[in-house]
């Protein structure tokens, strides 16, 4: 195909795709909708998406993992520039807050955060929100935990913990999640028991038998207790 015409498909697909986009969904999370089949076969190793800088990662002296998972590539989509792309190998640095994906040519690069609005990690999902949709949101990408009158968010963050020896300085990933709570077009941050409670105090006394019962305690595990909150929130 000769480049005139390549360059031509790619900005009528381009301007599809972002008519798509605009035709999607309320939700926060919009539904993949891909490309003909064309576009991805006729601009294969060279999508967009693989024009990123090449990632570097971490001293390998620092233990546990900087990803979300595992080190190991997982498939997934990305909606990258108004478009989805898929069957992509990604990985997600979560101390940094960058989407890392494997190019046609096995080596790592980090996609532009600017472009990039929202991917998938198996069946994982992320947004990107912030200070432009609340105040309360710091500026990241969100995993969407549950969907509902109550939709829990959490931003997934790692920092490294330094510990100090005897002799040595040990280095390590822990992690460091915060939790929100998508209510009537509004965003909370959910950070007590007390908090989760005055977003569902219609089933408060539910929640907290339900809680008691599976012994789940908010200081010790608050991502369970706010998704089994909000589960039981969102039945009817």
């Amino acid at each position: 195909m000769k480049k005139e015409t390549a360059l031509t498909l790619f900005f009528i697909l381009l301007a599809a795709a972002g008519l798509h986009a605009q035709r999607s969904g309320s939700s926060l999370f919009k539904d993949p909708v891909y490309l003909p089949e064309r576009f991805y076969t006729t601009f294969s190793n060279d999508l967009p998406i693989y024009n990123g800088r090449l990632y570097q990662g971490y001293l390998p002296t620092i233990a546990g993992t900087p990803f979300m998972d595992a080190d190991q590539w997982t498939e997934g989509t990305v909606f990258f520039d108004s478009t989805w792309y898929k069957n992509t190998r990604l990985k997600y640095d979560v101390v940094a807050g960058e989407l890392v994906i494997e190019t046609p040519g096995k080596m790592p690069v980090i996609l532009p955060a600017n472009p990039l609005y929202a991917f998938t990690l198996g069946q994982e999902r992320f947004i990107k929100l912030g200070p432009g949709n609340s105040k309360v949101l710091p500026a990241g990408f969100y995993e969407i935990l549950d969907e509902g009158r109550l939709t829990v968010l959490a931003l997934r963050k790692k920092i490294i913990k330094e510990t100090t020896g005897q002799s040595v300085v040990e280095r390590e990933f822990i992690w460091n999640n915060r939790f929100y709570i998508y209510q009537n077009n509004l965003f909370y941050p959910v950070t007590s028991k007390k908090n989760l409670y005055a977003l569902t105090k219609e089933k408060k006394a539910a929640i907290h038998k339900a809680l008691k019962r599976k012994q789940i305690r908010f200081r010790k595990d608050p991502e369970t207790a706010i998704r089994t909150a909000a589960q039981l929130y969102n039945q009817d």
